[in-house]
């Protein structure tokens, strides 16, 4: 944020002496917030990487600080997915198809159409959006919302994807009894 601050400092066109004057002026100021949070047994682990360096051209000195990203979902997320917000869901299949190579359309508009919005029984009680059937009978079962769209991703490679079928059109005889299954799972790839 700090440094989001001083790009925009510099670009604006003042003297030396008044870009001086406002970068002591934010230093003092969060030296002070810095200062009081820990005064008041706020933040108290927290060290601050801001310096203020008066022999420097830019007195305000800011320690590098790596960031780690991890790619995944929130725990908000998380929440969302669980109960089946389609925004939530729509974005986790999107993080998904580059690793799958299976397009995320395709997984969201079946998943739309097999549980209604996913919101069927199936969904809600077995994180089946998808109305895939158990090996030995009735409908699979997955732990989690996550763990049921992994999955969905997984068979529509291996069992479709990899053999070339990899439209609903070439699909269609295969993962559904209705032979215009695919006009519907089109229907919705095409408002995406």
């Amino acid at each position: 944020m700090i440094k989001k601050l001083l790009k925009k400092i510099k670009k604006i066109r003042l003297l030396p002496k008044q870009h001086k004057i406002i970068l002591a002026s934010l230093a003092v100021l969060t030296l002070m917030t810095v200062y009081f949070g820990v005064a008041n047994g706020q933040n108290a682990a927290y060290e601050t990487q801001i310096s203020f360096d008066k022999n420097e051209m830019n007195p305000l000195v800011l320690k590098d600080k790596k960031v780690e990203i991890v790619a995944g979902l929130s725990n908000e997320d998380k929440v969302k997915l669980d109960n089946r917000d389609p925004e939530a869901i729509k974005i986790l299949m999107q993080s998904l198809s580059p690793e799958y190579g299976v397009d995320w359309k395709l997984v969201y508009a079946i998943g739309y159409h097999e549980s209604a919005n996913f919101n069927s029984y199936l969904a809600e009680s077995k994180n089946n959006f998808f109305g895939r059937k158990a090996v030995g009978g009735g409908y699979a079962q997955w732990s989690s919302a996550e763990e049921g769209i992994r999955n969905e991703f997984e068979y529509l490679k291996r069992r479709y994807f990899d053999i070339g079928l990899n439209t609903p059109a070439k699909i269609n005889p295969v993962y559904a009894e209705d032979p215009k299954w695919h006009i519907k799972v089109e229907t919705v790839m095409n408002k995406l």
